[in-house]
């Protein structure tokens, strides 16, 4: 019996260790779940602090910014007042449209249509609009006199206003011409008396066959040629030939308007000698960015060394131009300092034996540079407006491209097509 009550006592006792067993498992699940809700709500807690603390930051930093830009703006410490605001004064009169002409060079854009400009007099404007049948049968004597005494002094005041406007356009009396300089306005500059003109009866001796421009009287004929780089791509320079293209000025090379280097041309050995392969007069010109003296005699003697194992028949031409739509290394020389760079160019290329010319357009050369000092250099001018009834350019020139849109056999795409004058007795 005493046997039964300890087999009894140990399960009694293993089935409390298990009861208790269970009860610290159940305790401890309990404990761990408590602790898990826990944990995940302070790091919900923690990451809503820091979305909240980056939201205000990033506020805070739009604020600091927003100021920054009111400040570069001066939005809220203006002093403008309602006459400031008065911007009547932009359009043109009547009478100061009607005394100009539109300009070429100077380009329209800054021109409004008479119909969207506001009358300068109100009253005039009423007054014009009134008929004799309107006011017949009000008109006294007087009235009428009164009347025809006002429009004649309008009269005279337009009068007097026309002849103010006139000294504006003296410059249009074959003395002055006018230019456009890059990021300025359009200036009439005078024709400098003393500077050789070029002399061709452009007006009679002029004759043009669609893309064929030419020059003939009885001392000077014209050749037609080409200028080409790269952007023409591969070029068949026996189809040129046998297209009627005389000659062909070939880039050699450009100084980069930004970085400054000089690199030479891709396709300019195959060009130069696809060209004179097939039996045409070849020059080269180099694309300049010069800024120092320097800078253009390196640019002289980087063309010299490219083209010293070719040979050319015709110039070597510095091309100066702006860079329309850009910066440019350039930008801030003024006419004297681009001009001496353009002068040391040619005469260190002269100084190897060849024979250097100036490529402009004829803006450049009359508002970039200084005529006057040029007198000694030959010139390749550039001037594709209207070609067939000439140029009104006025100084001397040897060579004239004029225009970028030409179509020649043998070359895809647009190409520059050029006149080289040729004095007969000269020959």
């Amino acid at each position: 019996m005493a046997g039964f009550f300890d087999d009894q006592e140990r399960e009694d006792r293993k089935a409390y260790k298990r009861t208790v067993a269970y009860f610290v498992a159940a305790v401890s699940l309990v404990m761990l779940l408590f602790l898990l809700v826990i944990y995940s709500n302070t790091k919900e807690k923690q990451a809503r602090e820091r979305t909240k603390r980056l939201e205000e930051k990033a506020q805070q930093e739009e604020i600091e910014e927003q100021k920054l830009e009111d400040e570069a703006l001066g939005v809220g410490e203006h002093n403008l007042t309602s006459e400031d605001l008065d911007f009547w004064e932009m359009y043109e009169k009547d009478s100061d449209k009607d005394s100009k002409e539109p300009s070429v060079a100077a380009g329209n854009d800054d021109l409004v249509d008479r119909k969207d400009r506001p009358q300068d007099d109100g009253e005039r404007a009423v007054s014009s609009n009134r008929t004799d049948s309107d006011n017949s049968e009000e008109d006294t004597d007087k009235t009428r006199n009164n009347r025809r005494k006002a429009s004649e002094e309008d009269d005279d005041a337009d009068e007097a206003e026309e002849e103010e406007e006139k000294p504006k356009e003296k410059e249009d009396d074959g003395k002055h011409i006018k230019a456009q300089a890059k990021g300025e306005n359009a200036t009439w500059y005078d024709i400098i008396k003393d500077l050789d003109r070029h002399g061709y009866d452009l007006k009679t001796n002029l004759s043009m066959d669609e893309d064929n421009l030419e020059y003939k009287d009885e001392n000077i004929t014209s050749r037609r040629g080409v200028d080409v780089s790269k952007y023409q791509g591969v070029i068949d320079w026996v189809k040129v030939k046998a297209s009627g293209i005389d000659f062909a000025m070939i880039r050699v090379g450009a100084r980069g308007y930004g970085s400054g280097q000089l690199t030479l041309d891709d396709n300019f050995v195959v060009n130069i000698m696809g060209a004179k392969a097939a039996g045409l007069d070849t020059g080269v010109y180099f694309f300049t960015q010069a800024t120092t003296e320097d800078e253009a005699v390196e640019e002289a003697n980087f063309t010299v060394g490219a083209l010293m194992n070719y040979g050319v028949s015709y110039p070597v031409a510095v091309d100066v131009e702006w860079i329309e739509g850009d910066r440019a290394r350039t930008d801030e020389l003024t006419p004297e300092e681009r001009t001496d760079l353009v002068i040391k160019y040619c005469d260190t290329v002269k100084s190897f034996g060849y024979e250097p010319v100036i490529y402009a357009s004829r803006d450049m050369l009359i508002a970039g540079l200084l005529p006057d000092k040029l007198n000694d250099y030959d010139v390749w001018l550039s001037d594709d407006y209207e070609p067939q009834d000439g140029t009104d350019y006025p100084y001397r020139f040897s060579m004239w491209q004029y225009t970028k849109k030409g179509h020649v056999d043998g070359i895809e795409g647009d190409v520059d097509l050029n006149l080289r004058f040729i004095n007969n007795k000269e020959k």
